[in-house]
């Protein structure tokens, strides 16, 4: 399959279509709006998004010596996942034998340190209606954050309500749902900043399911592609626009709220998508994809954007609870074949 990319100036109703020879979208992913159940947080089709974003945390890291808050909640981990230990909070003989064995069975180095890796493996996404030990872990790290909840197990609907609480107080995407981020602030340890572009570009380009276009329609230039757009991200530069647009040959800084958005469209949203651009290409002068606020997407879960069965009004409603206001897909004027999402200015 040869998905094209589409060509446009919103607003001006320019439009033209051309082949981009990227791959064909990774099966297998998740289905749209169906992400990995909370009883079944280690889902094969849930773990590689779920690493990705790990990638863009910073976690705390624990050792044999520990006590405390931390040290419980990891032991409630543990325990979630087959290690028969007590949980008393003490990082003792017996939780850095259950820390190796643990790290055995995923294939890491089984040095009984509980760094970034462990923690990626070892904390799973989890939302309302999960039970079980991971949901003692993240409850005795909401007590001990001021959220009153009872340490039980259960995860209710007043829990979902803290869960938020604390997400807001942290500046973290207020969704009721722990993921990587939410865990490592819940942990104490700080998450990536807002600000860490590069952390979110790795990120991206980690995750299956997202595929970044290597052409143009308008032009041929290698260095403006979305791809190269994120690789140059990921590696501390600007993202280049392309030499025949409004804004010639300029490094742009890629917003982080779109970066975080798009991250997300795949690991919590589940969608499968295909960008066909970000700065590069040819855009309206004002346009904000010349501020690194703006991506276009023209695949999504396989189906190119406006042919039957794409589900473009759900990814344009899922850019929008995601904070992008300014939305634009089939039906509207030049996005007949993609869907548009920009952030604020």
């Amino acid at each position: 399959m040869f998905p094209t990319l589409t060509r446009h100036r919103p607003g001006a109703g320019r439009l033209v279509a051309a082949a981009l020879t990227v791959a064909t979208l990774a099966g297998g992913g998740l289905a749209a709006g169906s992400p990995a159940t909370a009883a079944d947080p280690a889902s094969p089709q849930a773990a590689p998004a779920a690493r990705a974003e790990a990638a863009a945390v910073a976690w705390p890291v624990l050792r044999a010596g520990a006590r405390g808050t931390q040290v419980t909640a990891l032991q409630h981990l543990l325990v979630a996942r087959g290690q028969a230990i007590a949980v008393d909070g003490v990082f003792g003989r017996a939780t850095t034998g259950a820390v190796k064995a643990f790290q055995r069975a995923q294939r890491l180095t089984a040095d009984g340190v509980v760094g970034p890796a462990t923690w990626g493996k070892l904390a799973p996404t989890l939302r309302q209606g999960a039970r079980g030990p991971a949901v003692r872990a993240a409850q005795t790290l909401l007590r001990a954050r001021g959220q009153s909840v009872p340490v039980d197990g259960v995860w209710a609907a007043a829990m979902t309500t803290k869960v938020k609480a604390f997400q807001r107080a942290q500046r973290l995407t207020a969704d009721g749902v722990i993921g990587p981020r939410t865990w490592a602030a819940l942990l104490g340890a700080k998450p990536a900043p807002a600000g860490d572009r590069a952390a979110l570009a790795r990120a991206i380009l980690n995750t299956s399911g997202i595929t970044l276009a290597t052409v143009h329609p308008g032009g041929r230039h290698p260095g403006s592609t979305a791809k190269q757009n994120i690789i140059d991200t990921a590696n501390g530069r600007g993202a280049l626009t392309s030499p025949w647009s409004d804004v010639p040959n300029r490094r742009v800084p890629l917003d982080t709220r779109m970066l975080n958005g798009l991250l997300k469209l795949r690991t919590q949203h589940g969608y499968r998508i295909a960008v066909s651009e970000l700065v590069g290409g040819d855009h309206g002068s004002t346009s904000r994809h010349y501020k690194g606020l703006a991506i276009d997407i023209n695949y999504i879960n396989g189906r190119h954007v406006g042919d039957r069965g794409a589900p473009h009004r759900a990814v344009m409603s899922a850019c929008r609870g995601l904070g992008a206001t300014e939305v634009l897909g089939p039906g509207d004027r030049g996005h007949s074949r993609h869907v548009h999402c920009a952030w604020p200015r």
